[in-house]
C-alpha cells in the first residue's frame, strides 16, 4: 500500500469532552478519539474511512489505491501505531491538567488530611497511565510500606469520596487543583 501521503501524526485536538488524533494512510484517514474524563487513559474509538479529496488527479490515484485494496486493506491495520496513540493520549492529557505524566505526586509515608489522600490517588492514577503493571506494590514499595497498608490506604481514600475504584474523584480533582494553587503561591 503507498503511504507516500500518510501525514504526520497530527497532536492531539480538543473536541468538547474528547481529545482527537488522525493521521492519513493513502486514501485512508484514520482517527482516534478518547474522552478526558474516561476513567482509563486510551482511547475508546479508532475510525478508519476512507477520505479522498482533493484535484482530479490526486483523487483519481487515490481511488485507485482504494479498489486496489478491495476495502480497508489488513496492512494498514497493521501500520495503525496504537501503543504510540496511546502514548501521545498519555502525554497530551497531562498537558490538558498542566501535569507532567513522568512527574509523580509527593505521596507522604503517612497519610493524615485528605489532601493526603487524594495525591495518594493521584499518584495511583498517574502510575496505571504510564503502564504500572502493579501500582499499589511499586508505590508501597517507594514509600516504604507494606501492600496491605497501602490496600487501607486506598480503601480509605474511598471511603472520604476521593477515588472511585479506577481513578481519583471531582473531588480529589479540586482538592489537588487547591493543593498546586497554594504551591504556585509559594
Amino acid at each position: 500500500m503507498n503511504t507516500e501521503d500518510a501525514g504526520a501524526l497530527n497532536e492531539w485536538q480538543r473536541d468538547g469532552q474528547e481529545l482527537v488524533w488522525r493521521r492519513y494512510y493513502g486514501p485512508w484517514e484514520v482517527s482516534a478519539r478518547a474522552n478526558v474524563n474516561a476513567p482509563f487513559t486510551g482511547p475508546s474509538e479508532l475510525r478508519i474511512r476512507l477520505s479522498v479529496g482533493g484535484g482530479d488527479e490526486r483523487i483519481d490515484r487515490l481511488m485507485g489505491e482504494a479498489l486496489e485494496t478491495d476495502g480497508i486493506p489488513a496492512s494498514l491495520l497493521r501500520q495503525v501505531p496504537f501503543a504510540e496513540i496511546k502514548a501521545q493520549f498519555r502525554a497530551a492529557l497531562s498537558r490538558q491538567q498542566d501535569r507532567p505524566m513522568n512527574e509523580p505526586w509527593p505521596v507522604p509515608n503517612r497519610c493524615r488530611t485528605d489532601v493526603d489522600y487524594a495525591l495518594l490517588v493521584a499518584e495511583l492514577a498517574r502510575m496505571r497511565a504510564t503502564g504500572t503493571t502493579a501500582p499499589q506494590g511499586e508505590l508501597a514499595a517507594r514509600l516504604g510500606v507494606g501492600k496491605a497498608t497501602l490496600s487501607e490506604r486506598v480503601k480509605r481514600a474511598k471511603e472520604l469520596g476521593l477515588w472511585d475504584g479506577k481513578q481519583p474523584t471531582d473531588k480529589a480533582a479540586a482538592l489537588l487543583s487547591d493543593w498546586m494553587d497554594e504551591r504556585k503561591e509559594q
